[in-house]
């Protein structure tokens, strides 16, 4: 994104319009690189009556000058595609292009005018479509007035540098000379002329290249380090030097060789090979000739990637453990699965492109779309995502560069993600960089877009090249849209979730800071140059386990890495499995149908201690469903189940049997179960009470009984009493 400083009114512009800023105005001059002539055709010739330009170089040394100059496939292409105008103004010199002569251009300047206005800018940016549109550029801008005498000092001085910068240190990249000669030419014809300017400006010294420069190419083999410049450069390079960067003396064989190579090339599909440099962020990694090969920050060159297995410490190793733990120890619920599995990817990701390869090419079935080319960390607020990205991800790979936002590549947050899409297209069109490229705040609506998801789609089924991936992290909050689980999308993007809140600081077993700071790029430069080698030497065994799972071979190595140090065991129950989103969801979604429905449809049949059915009335309110009918619903819910966890037992009409142990392993808590024991307390208590009362019903009649049998004898007696007692007549006339 562009920005520009107003130097006479001292204001910064956010993202102007460059073209608007050079609007009004008939003569541009400058010095910049030129990705391509279509920049000059659509935005330079129909705005101004007089175009100057320098041709000079990007961000690296070595590469790009090369490029420039010695990509003749690619300036022939051009010649033969740019449009009569283009032709037309080079003819008539009211467009002239230069080259630079020895010493490199690599400012970026430019001046607009007319007879009494002008505008000089200065900074980063070069005419590049990816620099005027995604990178992060900086110029500052002068506007003044010819009439003005500080302004006119102003504008002599630049117009004087930009002058001797054209006339005396650069020579003609495209002239008059050479557009009389290639009108109404074949491109073959077209190439011959190109060649033998070429050889002769080289031979005449009036292009001089650095020795050290040229040599990185012819000797690249030997000293093993790598420009990248093009197939097509690199041949002209080596017909036109020796291994040493001398010139070769035979100048008609040497056009007769750099003809051929160009006529061969011509005749392949145009390769629009991307350029390091023309990159935004840089990539740090690449692969060529079988190697893994990584960026020195200095001097931009892309050397092979060593054995770094004797750099890993237990210190680092015992590190990454800690990392993965934290996702235990500190969360109140354990995510440390997603967590190793999303470093297990990390770890496979500059080689993701060459074990699709191995799938297409392999005797066991399985499609290369079944490789994701995104992984993507969906959280809640600050539940881990971002702090893997931006804490983790990025010192564990080597990049120290800033967190990148999606709302960068995007230029907004807005619904639109086609430029978010041509973004991330041009990295992984680029044929030859592997670094993977990290994403914080991915917008949730991006997995919806029809232009994004037809992109990934795209991208999955037709590159076949090298390739980078992506990794993104996503805010995904309550109540919001749902995650796109389609089959087409998730077999091409691996979901991992975190959604688990973080324990209170005083609560939590490991320190983040502490673990960030100990962080370094030893593993992971250790688990690549290895995977590398795997699957280059790739086994039949290691084959058939590859396309069964595709990070088998990198969790092999991780373990053996762990072994090494005595810690095989510190990731036991988490490290041989890869974490499945889907059936991540899938619990979460069952453990709510039950909760929701407080187990109204839930029963036990006679095997109840360990099965139970579930009605297919629980699926009657099912509110959001997007199944057509209750029956595929039905169908829907049994297939949740892993079949290897033999939780689904049986499904018929009316519903389901499931197991009661599985279902609960399953879903992570013992919710079946529970109400299992539950249901048969209550029944034990019934019971219970029921032989109470039986019991005391039995004493009450015992009781009864006995009282009766007591109140007969006492009446008896009482009885037998009464007959046996005097009456009172008898007692007064008893005789003496």
């Amino acid at each position: 994104m562009l920005t520009v400083y107003d130097l006479k009114n001292q204001r910064m512009l956010t993202q102007p319009n460059f073209w608007k800023l050079v609007s009004g105005y008939e003569r541009f001059s400058g010095v910049t690189f030129v990705g391509s002539f279509q920049i000059i055709e659509k935005h330079l010739l129909p705005q101004f009556k007089q175009v100057n330009l320098i041709l000079g170089m990007e961000d690296q040394r070595t590469g790009q000058n090369l490029n420039q100059f010695f990509y003749l496939t690619r300036r022939v292409r051009e010649i033969t595609s740019a449009n009569e105008q283009f032709i037309s103004r080079v003819a008539d010199e009211s467009l002239k292009l230069r080259f630079t002569k020895e010493q490199l251009f690599h400012s970026k300047y430019y001046i607009v005018e007319n007879d009494n206005q002008f505008k000089i800018f200065n900074g980063s940016m070069n005419l590049t479509q990816k620099a005027l549109t995604n990178n992060f550029e900086m110029l500052w801008m002068y506007a003044g007035s010819k009439d003005n005498p500080a302004d006119l000092a102003f504008y002599r001085t630049h117009q004087q540098l930009f002058k001797k910068n054209f006339t005396e240190d650069s020579t003609n990249y495209l002239d008059r000379k050479v557009i009389d000669q290639i009108k109404g030419k074949s491109a073959k014809e077209i190439t011959e002329i190109l060649t033998s300017q070429t050889v002769e400006q080289i031979n005449d010294n009036t292009v001089l290249f650095p020795v050290e420069d040229i040599t990185k190419i012819t000797n690249s083999q030997k000293d093993q380090r790598y420009a990248l410049v093009p197939k097509d450069v690199k041949q002209v390079i080596n017909s036109i030097y020796t291994p040493k960067g001398n010139k070769r003396r035979k100048t008609e064989e040497i056009k007769n060789q750099v003809k051929e190579i160009v006529y061969n090339n011509l005749e392949e599909p145009a390769n629009n090979v991307v350029e390091a440099n023309t990159l935004y962020p840089q990539p740090l990694w690449s692969y060529a000739d079988d190697n893994v090969l990584v960026q020195q920050p200095n001097s931009h060159e892309f050397i092979p990637l060593e054995n770094h297995v004797k750099n890993v410490t237990r210190d680092d190793v015992e590190n990454f453990v800690k990392v993965i733990k934290s996702f235990k120890y500190n969360k109140v619920r354990d995510e440390s699965q997603q967590a190793l599995s999303a470093f297990m990817y990390l770890m496979t990701a500059p080689l993701i492109w060459k074990i699709r390869q191995i799938y297409r090419k392999s005797n066991y079935a399985k499609s290369a779309d079944q490789v994701p080319l995104s992984m993507v960390l969906i959280g809640r607020g600050t539940t881990g995502k971002t702090l893997l990205v931006r804490d983790y991800f990025k010192p564990f790979i080597g990049d120290r560069g800033m967190n990148l936002q999606y709302s960068e590549i995007n230029q907004g947050t807005g619904a639109h993600t086609n430029k978010a899409v041509n973004f991330l297209g041009n990295y992984l069109n680029s044929k030859r960089f592997i670094s993977p490229m990290i994403v914080d705040e991915l917008n949730e609506n991006f997995l919806h877009s029809k232009v994004a998801t037809n992109a990934i789609k795209q991208w999955s089924n037709t590159i076949t090249d090298i390739h980078n991936v992506n990794i993104f992290a996503m805010n995904h909050n309550i109540g919001g849209r749902d995650i796109n689980n389609l089959e087409e999308i998730t077999k091409r993007v691996y979901y991992l979730s975190f959604e688990a809140g973080w324990l209170p600081p005083e609560k939590q077993k490991y320190n983040y800071g502490i673990l960030q700071n100990n962080i370094n790029d030893h593993i992971y430069k250790a688990v690549v140059y290895e995977l590398n080698q795997r699957l280059v030497n790739l086994s039949g065994l290691d084959e058939q386990d590859l396309v069964d799972d595709y990070l088998s071979l990198t969790r092999k190595i991780v373990k053996e890495l762990l072994a090494k140090f005595g810690l095989q065991d510190e990731l036991k129950g988490i490290i041989d499995h890869n974490y499945d989103y889907k059936v991540d969801r899938n619990r979460l979604t069952w453990k709510m149908l039950i909760k929701d429905d407080d187990f109204k449809h839930v029963s036990f049949n006679s095997e109840g201690k360990q099965h139970f059915t579930v009605s297919k009335a629980i699926f009657n309110n099912l509110k959001g469903s997007t199944y057509e009918n209750i029956n595929q619903t039905l169908d829907n819910y049994f297939n949740m189940f892993p079949r290897e966890l033999g939780v689904a037992i049986e499904q018929y009409n009316n519903g389901m049997i499931l197991d009661i142990n599985k279902f609960d392993e399953f879903i992570g808590e013992p919710l079946i179960r529970q109400h299992y024991n539950s249901l048969h307390q209550k029944d034990k208590q019934t019971d219970a009470m029921q032989e109470y009362l039986k019991a005391q019903k039995q004493r009450d009649e015992q009781q009864n009984k006995m009282m009766t049998e007591m109140m007969k004898t006492i009446a008896k007696q009482q009885e037998q009493n009464q007959q046996s007692k005097p009456g009172l007549l008898s007692r007064l006339f008893k005789r003496k």
